[in-house]
């Protein structure tokens, strides 16, 4: 009888030590988690195909404890002091994060941050959304020099700080292109070539 206590209990001591160590409270009841409330993307006209962004709970090391961890998607609307318009939400970037910014309206991004007293917020991520299977190449002839960028064979294509370009691109030039397509069509180029000109 004594030798089948002995297993039970290093057993329930093993599985109390488990429980510690994974955070799990005394009495097995886990506190509720908490939430912030969806916030509805201000005004109309967001591109079709889009999921009407909202910010919800997530989680990222380095923002203060306590603070409420907010996630966003969604389009550069303009470029404001000290950051972004993001899908109707201020947006504050610091320049450590903003790595391939300056960018410019119409660039879909990713953020993570907390919420500052005015309602805005501080991004601790902000990054170009690249979805998965949207990388491609394409090849085109330039019809229009757009600000930060062109447009090819009908199609926007962003260039930002970060692209790759070889060659002086130019009206009328046929260039090879890659990069991604982004939820509206639009395409950011990793990397531009001029491949000849008219």
């Amino acid at each position: 009888m004594r030798l089948r206590l002995i297993p039970i209990g290093l057993l329930l001591l093993g599985a109390a030590i488990l429980g510690c160590a994974r955070g799990i409270p005394e009495r097995g009841i886990s506190p509720p988690a908490r939430t912030a409330p969806l916030l509805p993307a201000p005004g109309e006209g967001k591109a079709p195909g889009l999921a009407t962004p909202s910010i919800s709970p997530g989680a990222e090391e380095g923002v203060p404890s306590g603070a409420e961890i907010l996630s966003l998607e969604g389009v550069i609307e303009a470029v404001i002091p000290g950051g972004y318009q993001v899908a109707g939400h201020r947006v504050q970037v610091s320049s450590e994060i903003d790595s391939e910014g300056p960018l410019p309206p119409g660039i879909y991004v990713s953020v993570l941050g907390s919420r500052a007293p005015d309602g805005s917020i501080v991004a601790e991520s902000f990054e170009v959304l690249r979805r998965p299977g949207a990388e491609g190449e394409w090849e085109g002839t330039i019809q229009e020099a757009l600000s930060n960028g062109y447009r090819v064979d009908g199609r926007r294509v962003f260039v930002l700080p970060t692209t790759a370009v070889i060659g002086t691109p130019q009206v009328g030039q046929y260039v090879y292109f890659s990069g991604f397509e982004q939820p509206d069509g639009s395409i950011i180029a990793d990397s531009l070539i001029v491949l000849e000109s008219p």
